[in-house]
């Protein structure tokens, strides 16, 4: 359950795949790097399966998470040290539809590595929480690798950049089509699904600050998959367990639906369980990282994932029957799922217990940089009732 958590809750202060939406504004795609033949190998940490790197702007040290599903942006404590040029104001919506004014401004000398970019256009996001917890300054957007060839490499711990595709040995054998959005590079690749002979493609943003392997979006649901019965719907329930960059949004109708295989590049992940989400298009994320490597050749608009392992991917699991969220700095239950536990969990419940571990009081930074992986298969679970304030104690179990 609680591995989950980072996907529904670092939604907040990361922009992911914002719309910009301003009109005399024309979009992050601008600046870059006068560098040829350039390649640098930079070492990166993973927090729960975050890319984080170091990088200096203007001299300065910092750290960012490396977000393709995202635009470059900086915490307000980088703007003030910084005091870069202010280029626009724009409405920004988040994954979530909430939309607000933020500044736009131009970053200079932001070295990666040993390549250097200037005149980026960046956002300063209003609430730097999130950023705060991940001990980061801000987001590595697709804008400003829009010219580049990245390679994520999770057997290294390393993130490659270059301009010349040919110097990473790339196998066109896994090679697939990518697409980008004009505002900021977004990449979008496409994806195939299948239940027998039911077969339906998505086109889904790679976003590697995404938690999660596959995230299906209410959109491809109920327009391309639902039509032609490819999904099995597991349960289906009412609440919320994304939040936004610019606040929680409100509870909505959601799904849980299995598929017996997805094809990536020509390589097969078995039994895929996913949550429907209210993002502008399905996702692909950084999950992705463990199974191959994968790289965006942004220059020539291709995507490669060579996996590690020959053979297919089980990817089946059983899991919880609720799905937590933060709210009030508190950990509490976002939906839950199926019958069994209708007027029983309720959605906004504080989660003051769960397999052993305690989250009452809990910061929330620690709830979202630190792994609970449950090898259990049933569980003691104590609330706080979201009406009474009553303390319930439960014993839950996984479920298929």
């Amino acid at each position: 359950m609680l591995k989950k958590l980072l996907l529904l809750c670092c939604y907040v202060a990361l922009i992911q795949s914002s719309c910009l939406h301003a009109q005399d504004f024309g979009g992050l795609n601008q600046g870059g790097t006068k560098q040829k033949n350039y390649y640098t190998a930079i070492p990166y940490k993973e927090v729960k399966s975050k890319v984080i790197v170091e990088c200096t702007i203007q001299g300065r040290a910092y750290h960012f998470i490396v977000d393709t599903g995202a635009g470059m942006s900086i915490t307000p404590k980088v703007f003030n040290e910084l005091h870069p040029a202010v280029m626009s104001k724009v409405a920004v919506s988040d994954q979530a539809g909430i939309i607000d004014d933020l500044q736009i401004v131009a970053l200079q000398d932001i070295k990666l590595g040993s390549v250097v970019f200037n005149n980026i256009p960046t956002v300063v996001v209003k609430d730097a929480t999130i950023f705060d917890c991940f001990g980061v300054d801000g987001l590595i957007g697709s804008n400003l690798l829009r010219n580049s060839v990245v390679q994520f490499s999770s057997k290294t711990h390393t993130l490659t950049l270059t301009d010349d595709p040919k110097k990473l040995a790339l196998n066109k054998k896994y090679a697939s089509a990518m697409q980008l959005t004009p505002l900021q590079s977004n990449p979008y690749v496409w994806i195939e699904l299948s239940n027998g002979k039911i077969k339906g493609r998505d086109h889904v943003l790679f976003d590697s600050g995404m938690d999660s392997f596959y995230d299906l979006s209410m959109n491809a649901y109920q327009t391309v998959f639902k039509p032609i019965d490819l999904f099995a719907v597991q349960a289906q329930a009412t609440g919320s367990f994304t939040l936004g960059l610019n606040g929680a949004p409100v509870d909505e109708n959601y799904y849980k639906v299995t598929a017996p295989q997805l094809l990536l590049n020509g390589v097969a992940f078995k039994d895929i369980t996913t949550e429907t989400t209210y993002g502008d298009s399905s996702r692909i994320g950084a999950n992705v990282f463990k199974y191959g490597l994968v790289t965006l050749d942004y220059k020539n608009k291709a995507f490669y994932f060579e996996p590690y392992d020959t053979g297919d991917v089980n990817l089946g699991v059983s899991d919880w029957p609720f799905t937590p969220t933060v709210k009030d700095n508190k950990l509490v239950v976002g939906i839950v799922w199926g019958k069994l536990w209708n007027n029983i969990i309720l959605p906004g419940d504080e989660i003051l217990q769960f397999d052993g571990k305690t989250y009452e009081g809990v910061d929330v930074c620690s709830i979202l940089t630190h792994s609970h992986k449950s090898a259990s298969q049933m569980a003691k679970l104590v609330l706080r009732d979201v009406n009474t304030g009553e303390i319930k104690e439960l014993e839950v179990s996984k479920e298929d």
